[in-house]
């Protein structure tokens, strides 16, 4: 963009605009200065007549630097690529369909990018909203990535809901993904037992999935209580756990 497409309207107001086409769409895409008094620049994107988007950006803190006048124009400058770039990427992101969304969400938690799949998955659920697998592996996300885990889990919960109610036949089908992505939020939450519950309904139904084998794997087989008649987190299992561990790590230094 050039400097030469600015139109100085007064010695305090700038402005100026160009036209894109996206999809066979013209859009005009118009940035003004408010002058010193009001310091803002505000960029404005027309389509038929009407305003379809604005950004604003205040200048008050460049006001005294002596190189203001070049200052001003390079900020209306990256104001200008700034709103030509979201209006492109909201235009891009209306094409991309939910399995496209899905689809990608899965090959970057494949390549360890959480926060770029968190990222994806943000603007896919602002585009389908009731949609089961993006909602559930955003709130597994919002577990690991935000270490918000009340969120992370009841979001992940509340896929099975919003699955049961667009698929009320046969919905089971679709269950062990979302098992998966449930057992994930628990682990980052630090709930072992509900975690490993997770997994082990989902291979119920699908026995010969890798992922949730893999989980289950991943937190192996917890030794059986020696007094099972209590419950695990009984103070006399644990004492006497602690006592047999110590015990036959003696015995294997001996």
């Amino acid at each position: 963009m050039n400097k030469e497409q600015i139109k100085i309207t007064s010695k305090l107001r700038k402005e100026f605009s160009e036209k894109i086409s996206l999809a066979g769409e013209t859009y005009l895409i118009d940035s003004e200065d408010l002058g010193t008094k009001n310091p803002f620049i505000i960029t404005r994107i027309y389509h038929k007549g009407a305003v379809v988007s604005s950004h604003k950006i205040g200048y008050r803190d460049i006001l005294d630097k002596p190189d203001f006048n070049s200052k001003i124009i390079d900020l209306m400058q990256r104001q200008q690529k700034y709103a030509v770039k979201a209006l492109k990427f909201e235009k891009i992101t209306q094409n991309i369909t939910c399995k496209d969304y899905i689809k990608e969400t899965e090959a970057l938690l494949r390549s360890n990018n959480q926060k770029e799949a968190l990222q994806l998955l943000t603007n896919a659920m602002y585009h389908y909203p009731n949609n089961p697998f993006i909602c559930s592996y955003q709130g597994c996300l919002e577990a690991i990535v935000n270490k918000k885990y009340s969120k992370g889990v009841n979001t992940c919960r509340n896929a099975f809901k919003v699955l049961k109610e667009q698929v009320p036949f046969g919905e089971e089908f679709f269950f062990p993904i979302l098992y998966l992505n449930l057992g994930k939020a628990y682990l980052a939450a630090s709930k072992r037992k509900e975690a490993y519950a997770s997994f082990k309904k989902g291979l119920e139904i699908d026995d010969v999935n890798r992922e949730l084998i893999n989980e289950i794997k991943k937190l192996g087989t917890r030794r059986q209580t020696l007094l099972p008649f209590l419950k695990r987190s009984n103070p006399l299992n644990k004492y006497i756990g602690k006592l047999s561990f110590k015990f036959k790590r003696q015995t294997t230094i001996i």
